[in-house]
Parts: C-alpha cells; structure tokens; sequence
C-alpha cells in the first residue's frame, strides 16, 4: 500500500501543569514522529516535576504501519503504541489508564513499525 501520513497529539502531565506536542506521523515503517520543530524528538520539560505521558491521540492508525515504539533518552521502553487503540474516536485509549512515568526533561522519541 502507499504510505498515508497522518497527525498525533501526545500529552504529558507534570506534577506542575500538562504539556501538549502535535507530531506528524509519515506511516513509513523504521521512520520516527515529527514534531513542530521539525526534529524526530522532543526534551520534555524540567520544571514541571515527574512527568507522565498520558493520551496519544492519533488522527488516523495508519496504512503501513500499525504501531509505534516508545524511547526514551535513546533506549527503548519496550512500550509498544497501538495505533488503532489510540484513534480519536476511540473512548478509552491505551495511555488514559495506565500513563508511562517519564524523568523531568528526557528526551522522547516514537518509531514507526509495522
């Protein structure tokens, strides 16, 4: 199939306010998030206390790829996203219950899989 881009909206909450990243998906297996800056990471924020991600809410879940590997500061968490459990229009998506703790100020990354 030809690879169908698409829009995601990861949300991290601190003990000191919720951030909010919009990323572009290229549904190319092996290829990483994009975030606004234009990198395939993003440092998350150091003043807001223990951080958590806690919805990923994609727009669609994908032609070639169906799943997403979580890194965090260059190593896998062995966390595997479900594209078609975080759509939008799916009520209860997979972080909303059970969030992924994350260090004040690591470095995120999501690759692509199939």
């Amino acid at each position: 199939m030809v690879a169908a881009p698409f829009k995601a909206t990861l949300q991290v909450r601190g003990n000191q306010g919720t951030v909010s990243y919009r990323c572009t998906v290229s549904d190319v297996n092996g290829e990483f998030y994009v975030f606004q800056d234009g990198n395939g990471d993003v440092v998350l924020p150091s003043n807001l206390g223990t951080m958590a991600l806690t919805d990923i809410i994609l727009s669609a879940s994908g032609t070639d790829t169906s799943q997403g590997e979580i890194f965090v500061n260059g190593k896998t968490t062995g966390v595997i996203i479900n594209n078609p459990a975080n759509a939008g229009t799916v009520f209860n998506r997979q972080f909303m219950t059970a969030p992924i703790g994350l260090a004040p100020a690591s470095r995120l990354r999501i690759k692509q899989l199939t």
